[in-house]
């Protein structure tokens, strides 16, 4: 909901921006592998050049960009787009956010599963549910979640399936300690929040650590600074970072896990995505658990449990059918509304380049342009003029523009 109101109040101010032109021609981006400063002087180097060529007023080029944005998010926009202004081109720099942000792939997984049978489970209270996961935690090597787990994850890794998994990260159930109590000064917190990560944006990770630590065993029930934690870890980026990092996340998640929006769910959806190996399994034996006792899940955890596996190209395979699905929807909205759609490569060797190239071969309503690779911190005006000097002799090229 909070995606959709921020993609309607884009809309809004990008339709109340556009010029009259004969032409249009819209340019939206995750800006993922570029900031969102260069993709700004690209597409005014883009407009610079057709101006240059075709006369000012003639096409007015636009763009939409959000960080991280992922297909479904794109898709989004688009609904709201092709209902109230035409574009006569769509310009696409998405796709490699979906690895790692799951937004709406659970309800992908729902409507492609819809004949399964759901099993709907009773909410258990918040000390009813730190019970039941001490027990799967403390029982590890003898309950049956763990052997199904065990399983799988050491026949991937060619242990064969006779052994059982055992979590190397394990919480630390703050709310079960006799001293627990549930703080409700929320202004605070987002004080302490805001403080932490203005360390971690300045890179002063050991300050910040110290600072988010102090503060949690004082008050243990604020589930964004565990997510702080998490996040300094991660960003530190040091050895063993994402095991830390995921016990802060778990730990977050078990003070607050009937919260829908606890951003611990969140880091927890990070580290399964775009971590491998064990620490994959540890996610996954976390969700399983919790998941158990939870009537309404996040969209995180739902999206981890829609997933269900350890297997890095298994999970990497059902992302790839997810964003074919989302760009071929996209793809049926332009040509209903007779919009040019172009995909757009990243300027960066990555699998997703790959993907986006051979989906727009097989169709006969999209097409696709390879960047060339630059480098990610390379702002320079002749890095941003080659690559929008690319885009319009690709967009002359095809004649999608064409002089009078």
């Amino acid at each position: 909901m909070k995606f959709k109101m921020t993609a309607v109040f884009m809309l809004i101010c990008f339709l109340s921006s556009a010029i009259f032109a004969d032409k249009s021609i819209l340019y939206m981006s995750d800006s993922v592998h570029v900031s969102d400063y260069f993709n700004t002087k690209y597409i005014d180097m883009l407009q610079s050049l057709i101006d240059d060529d075709f006369g000012k007023g003639t096409v007015n080029v636009s763009k939409i960009t959000k960080f991280d944005m992922n297909t479904t998010q794109c898709l989004e926009i688009c609904d709201v787009l092709f209902n109230k202004k035409h574009q006569d081109t769509l310009i696409l720099n998405v796709g490699d956010s979906n690895y790692h942000n799951l937004y709406g792939f659970a309800a992908y997984m729902k409507n492609r599963d819809r004949d399964k049978t759901v099993v709907i489970r009773e909410n258990k209270n918040l000390y009813e549910i730190n019970n039941e996961m001490l027990k799967l935690y403390g029982s590890t090597g003898k309950n049956t979640l763990t052997k199904v787990i065990g399983g799988v994850y050491n026949s991937l890794m060619g242990g064969g399936s006779d052994k059982t998994f055992k979590p190397k990260v394990v919480p630390n159930f703050y709310v079960l300690n006799s001293d627990f109590t549930e703080d409700n000064n929320f202004m605070a917190t987002i004080k302490t929040y805001e403080q932490a990560w203005q360390l971690i944006r300045d890179g002063r990770f050991d300050e910040a650590k110290i600072f988010l630590s102090t503060i949690i065993e004082k008050k243990p029930s604020q589930s964004m600074l565990y997510y702080a934690l998490g996040s300094t870890y991660l960003t530190e980026n040091s050895e063993g970072c994402e095991a830390k990092a995921l016990q802060c996340f778990e730990d977050g998640i078990l003070v607050d896990p009937l919260n829908k929006l606890n951003l611990c769910y969140k880091g927890l959806e990070l580290i399964y995505m775009l971590y491998k190996g064990e620490i994959t399994a540890d996610v996954l034996f976390f969700a399983r658990g919790i998941s158990q006792y939870i009537t309404f899940p996040s969209e995180s955890l739902e999206a981890i449990m829609s997933i269900n596996t350890v297997d890095y190209d298994e999970k990497i395979q059902t992302i790839n059918d997810w964003i074919l699905s989302d760009i071929d929807k996209i793809r049926n909205k332009a040509f209903v509304a007779n919009t040019n759609l172009i995909f757009v490569g990243y300027p960066d060797n990555i699998p997703i380049n790959s993907l986006l190239s051979d989906y727009a071969k097989n169709s006969s309503k999209a097409m696709y342009m390879e960047n060339d690779k630059i480098n990610v911190q390379d702002n320079s005006d002749f890095t941003i003029y080659s690559m929008a000097k690319k885009i319009y002799d690709f967009l002359t090229g095809n004649r999608i523009l064409i002089k009078k």
